[in-house]
């Protein structure tokens, strides 16, 4: 009789100590709870750690426009590397110069002169010179080349220095490593300098450094002036009596490809680097 008594005060006093003890009590969900639990957890709303969203995207096969594909067959002609093309068959050279009037056609540039597209650094890939079956090997060829308007540019100007600088017998050939022709076209004045690197027995860089000035003459046509040149580290600016200058028309500009040509029509070729 005591136990039951004790028993049933007891439990009398649960409630008492659970609200004193802040004892969580336990009750079963409801039926909206759930079936809340049982929605989240569907397959139809997945959790956006496990699955990501996915999202068509239909391609589109790049078509060749007509000027690249011009661009293309160019220099597909061209020796690979960066070194121009100055010395190729006939053949080839025919091939070149029917391209390049389809090409300049179509140049997208209607003011190139005055057009930022002209500035930054270009690799000389092609100039059309002069064939050499009339030619003469000769100390002068050099000299009678810049006394026409189908003259040296600045880029080759640079490249004929190089090689007479390396233009040694076999077993010390090997000892001269000759670099890239670059040619750089800025804002500022003297606008274009060509430049390659030359070493020595593995020695310090020596840059050959061609110089000169471009003033426009009209929306398609430059004058380009040579104004120095650096050797070797040594700098031989030109009296303003002899620099040599020559007519240039820009035929062709886009955002990679420039095709000059001089007074006489001779195509020069340059792809841009940066």
């Amino acid at each position: 009789m005591i136990i039951s008594v004790v028993t049933a005060m007891f439990l009398a006093s649960l409630p008492l100590m659970a609200s004193s003890f802040n004892v969580p009590v336990l009750l079963a969900p409801s039926k909206n709870q759930v079936q809340s639990t049982a929605l989240f957890m569907s397959d139809d709303f997945p959790s956006d750690s496990s699955v990501e969203d996915v999202v068509d995207v239909e391609s589109t096969e790049y078509e060749v426009s007509e000027s690249e594909s011009i661009i293309s067959s160019i220099l597909d002609v061209l020796p690979s590397g960066n070194r121009p093309a100055v010395s190729i068959s006939k053949e080839a050279r025919t091939s070149i110069n029917e391209a390049l009037l389809k090409l300049e056609a179509m140049n997208p540039t209607q003011q190139p002169t005055t057009s930022p597209l002209l500035n930054g650094v270009w690799s000389l890939r092609y100039a059309g010179g002069y064939e050499d079956d009339w030619a003469l090997s000769s100390p002068t060829r050099q000299v009678a080349l810049f006394l026409y308007s189908g003259g040296y540019s600045p880029g080759v100007f640079a490249l004929s220095l190089a090689e007479r600088m390396t233009s040694f017998p076999p077993p010390l050939r090997n000892f001269v490593e000759v670099g890239d022709l670059e040619i750089a076209i800025s804002r500022d004045q003297p606008r274009i300098e060509a430049k390659i690197d030359v070493k020595f027995l593995g020695g310090a860089s020596n840059d050959i450094l061609v110089k000169a000035a471009l003033d426009s003459s009209s929306d398609i046509r430059f004058k380009e002036t040579y104004e120095s040149a650096t050797v070797l580290g040594q700098a031989i600016d030109l009296p303003q009596a002899v620099q040599y200058s020559r007519d240039l028309y820009v035929t062709y500009l886009d955002d990679d490809v420039l095709v000059v040509r001089d007074g006489s029509g001779v195509p020069e070729v340059l792809v841009r680097k940066i």
